[in-house]
């Protein structure tokens, strides 16, 4: 197995999982609105990506003694 195929399983067994509580949240307060169900859904889907994104980019701020030291 290569890495994009582990990275796609895990990417759809995290949408699985977040659409199935999802899911259950809805019907367990009786919400009965579409509008929010597909909201509620297209967020499930989305949020892994973001997330690895945040990850892969993240860069802490440095200070400004930080910045100085690396100029020097």
């Amino acid at each position: 197995m290569n890495f994009w195929t582990i990275a796609a399983a895990a990417y759809v067994w995290t949408v699985i999982a977040a659409v199935t509580l999802t899911y259950r949240e809805q019907k367990r307060r009786g919400e009965e609105s579409p509008v929010y169900t597909l909201i509620g859904y297209v967020c499930c889907s989305v949020w892994p990506v973001v997330a690895a994104v945040m990850l892969v980019f993240y860069a802490p701020l440095l200070s400004d003694s930080e910045v100085s030291e690396r100029d020097d």
